[in-house]
């Protein structure tokens, strides 16, 4: 079986169990469709570190080599290329911060400081749902700044030391 029949034959099984997610709604199968697609994460990255010739990269990288137009858009996607697709297709970030906004609406009532038990219970599960929806806001403002920073440390020839830094990141990449 090749390395990419191996993925899609995972991604059957973690469609199978979350369809019987779907079915029966307990925790017990919701915590076994995450460790498969948790797997399937893992193995895509070994399978496009495969598909990628990293030890040619990390070899140019520490040597001060230039890198080619193909070999750049290679490291750019072993490198942030999950934060690239992530920042694409999310859509969360701005439903993201109008629900904190409306949160942050209903914990200006409680600024009075006249708070009774059922108050004090209100503000503590909007002060929850509002860290929980700090979660993936947080996660998008990350991989834009990683982006961000990659093409700063790209723009232009990647000097000696950016080299090492580079492939010092591919190395710690491969080895997990």
């Amino acid at each position: 079986m090749t390395a990419n029949e191996d993925v899609a034959a995972k991604v059957k099984q973690a469609l199978d169990v979350a369809a019987r997610c779907s079915a029966a709604e307990t925790s017990d199968n919701y915590a076994v469709l995450s460790e498969q697609l948790e797997e399937i994460e893992s193995l895509a990255k070994q399978v496009l570190q495969s598909h990628t010739s990293c030890g040619t990269l990390v070899g140019k990288l520490q040597n001060g080599s230039a890198l080619t137009v193909d070999e750049m858009k290679a490291l750019r996607t072993l490198i942030v290329g999950d934060a690239d697709y992530y920042l694409k297709y999310d859509d969360d970030f701005d439903r993201s911060k109008t629900e904190l906004g409306r949160i942050l609406d209903q914990l200006r009532r409680f600024s009075s400081g006249e708070l009774d038990a059922e108050a004090l219970m209100h503000l503590g599960l909007l002060c929850q749902e509002a860290c929980s929806v700090l979660i993936p806001t947080g996660h998008y403002l990350e991989q834009k700044e990683r982006v961000r920073r990659f093409e700063e440390a790209t723009r232009g020839p990647i000097d000696r030391e950016a080299g090492r830094v580079l492939a010092e990141i591919l190395n710690d990449m491969i080895a997990r």
